[in-house]
């Protein structure tokens, strides 16, 4: 599979990705392959709408199957190149998966880890603050682009996929920096009163 892999990446081709036991059959993911070693590979997502949208690791073992060319690469190359979107590495190294968690918060701000065998309807976005040999440590980012007030462990290896540099990443982080003061979620436990305790 690595060799057909670095193939797509040499034609600068689009590829179909499968994962039918974590995806079901009819679910796949289609981009560019950027880099790939023995563990894991490197794409940058061709969306929907024929958009470059982010970047996504997956897990070589996890990968059922794939087509190269997909289906429409002609045409999505074709589109890309009509609308000014080139393919672009985001210099990330993959020889290490807990280094590669920080060297993307640092980079990208978010990343969007998903544990699809441990919860497979959520996944967590934030920023990987520490790591060690079998843990890392996000601080994470609410849907209403608030951050979290504590930080969460989670298993390293639990992780099935990894998402970066994304149309969600980046609206979360705009709406965040707009928040000021307010960037944090705001706690249950604060007076709601308006009425300041005496000195």
């Amino acid at each position: 599979m690595l060799i057909e892999l670095e193939k797509a990446r040499t034609r600068n081709n689009v590829v179909r990705i499968f994962r039918e036991e974590l995806d079901g059959p009819e679910s796949w993911m289609d981009g560019f392959i950027i880099a790939a070693n023995e563990e894991m590979v490197l794409l940058q997502l061709v969306d929907d709408n024929v958009r470059l949208n982010g970047y996504q690791i997956l897990f070589l073992e996890d990968i059922s199957d794939f087509v190269h060319p997909a289906p429409f690469n002609d045409f999505q190359k074709r589109v890309l190149a009509l609308r000014g979107e080139e393919v672009l590495d985001p210099e990330v190294e993959l020889d290490d998966l807990a280094v590669l968690l920080i060297d993307i918060s640092e980079e990208f701000g978010l990343v969007t880890l998903h544990r699809e065998e441990v919860d497979p309807d959520s996944c967590e976005i934030g920023r990987v603050i520490r790591t060690d040999a079998v843990i890392y440590e996000l601080e994470e980012i609410g849907s209403d682009a608030r951050w979290f007030d504590e930080t969460f462990e989670y298993d390293l290896y639990d992780i099935t996929r990894i998402e970066f540099g994304g149309a969600y990443e980046e609206a979360l982080l705009l709406a965040n920096d707009d928040m000021g003061d307010d960037a944090y979620e705001l706690s249950e436990d604060y007076p709601d009163d308006g009425i300041e305790d005496d000195k």
